[in-house]
């Protein structure tokens, strides 16, 4: 008797196994010089050829993996309608119906760059000059340049002869759907939110 202390990698091991003998056999099938597919459909595209041996493969493809340790449970099957597997994905799925629905997920647009890819290279997700958006803005390190937004703001209405409640009232109106955007909540308030947006 053989004592397995992770099942878990055990199954991905066999599945593996099973996956790779499948494959080449249906590889093997497919070189092998009976195989006539091609001169059958002249016209078949080699595209088209090879998208059916690969489906072929994958339809044929039937993978096994039983656990010792269950008792009374060896006839059931896991992927029956009322197993605890498939009630657990039906769950997840119910989940991300309501979540779709509830629309939050349609809006979103700016995503914070989560930790694991920030790892090693911090610098290339985080501002090292200038902030622009909700998610850096009033960062010590970054306060220098907002006088140098200031003067650019302060040349752009010079330039263009316009007053700033101009463009405080376009983003104003635009507050709701902007702030929609970005993922999480923004603590701004909304002159905040406006203000920093213009700049």
């Amino acid at each position: 008797m053989v004592a397995v202390f992770n099942k878990e990698l055990l199954s991905w091991y066999l599945i593996t196994l099973k996956l790779k003998e499948t494959v080449e056999s249906g590889l093997q099938n497919a070189q092998s010089p009976t195989n006539t597919r091609s001169i059958e459909f002249p016209q078949q595209s080699h595209q088209e050829h090879l998208q059916k041996q690969e489906s072929h493969v994958w339809n044929s493809l039937q993978i096994e993996v039983k656990d010792e340790t269950l008792d009374d449970n060896d006839d059931k099957d896991p992927t029956s309608p009322g197993s605890e597997w498939v009630i657990s994905i039906k769950e997840k799925l119910d989940q991300a119906r309501h979540e779709d629905a509830a629309g939050s997920w349609a809006k979103l647009c700016i995503y914070r760059v989560p930790q694991c890819l920030r790892e090693g290279d911090d610098k290339a997700y985080i501002p090292q000059i200038v902030s622009l958006g909700p998610y850096h803005h009033g960062k010590r390190r970054l306060r220098n340049m907002d006088r140098h937004k200031w003067r650019a703001l302060y040349h752009i209405l010079k330039r263009t002869n316009q007053d700033i409640k101009l463009y405080l009232d376009a983003v104003k109106e635009l507050e709701e759907k902007a702030r929609a955007c970005y993922e999480g909540s923004i603590t701004l308030s909304s002159n905040e939110f406006v203000e920093m947006m213009v700049l």
